[in-house]
């Protein structure tokens, strides 16, 4: 396993919680990145800050795999120049809102370069669940999102220099 770079509990609202359920998970991260700007989500029927593109990592799916997939469903983006490993692997303990969970995330991130905003037609529950916005490297600074995103992503920004 490749060196862990932090460990971080998340706190305040999305801090862990008494009575449910904990679920370990392998996830990716996937910082994506077109020209000079960020995308990030934002979960339509939560609290939660602007989010990096995650998710857990399927069986018989390799990292690289799981990336693609995750970034296909979420924003339908499909035409990926690069997918490049971030040296910032972290497990965060956190409550996931909307599936009423506990968990405890390994997330391998990933810088992901696209060539052009071509899209694919992103499922409808994927649509309800979320929307999107491309942010400029100047303006993340200003926007609130989870503290090992923030992490996450200025490593990418680093690395993409």
């Amino acid at each position: 396993m490749s060196k862990i770079a932090f460990e971080f509990d998340e706190p305040g609202e999305y801090a862990p919680r008494d009575g449910y359920e904990t679920v370990e998970r392998e996830n990716i991260a996937a910082i994506i990145k077109y020209q000079d700007k960020y995308l990030l989500l934002k979960y339509n029927n939560t609290n939660y800050s602007l989010s990096l593109v995650t998710g857990g990592i399927e069986k018989e799916e390799d990292k690289v795999e799981a990336v693609k997939r995750e970034v296909i469903e979420e924003t339908g983006y499909n035409d990926i120049k690069s997918i490049t490993p971030i040296d910032c692997i972290n497990i965060s303990r956190f409550f996931v809102e909307h599936k009423k969970q506990n968990r405890v995330a390994t997330y391998y991130p990933f810088l992901v370069t696209l060539n052009t905003l071509r899209q694919v037609q992103v499922a409808e529950e994927e649509i309800k669940e979320h929307s999107f916005s491309w942010i400029s490297e100047d303006d993340l600074e200003n926007v609130e999102m989870f503290e090992n995103h923030r992490r996450m992503l200025s490593a990418a920004k680093k690395m993409s220099k």
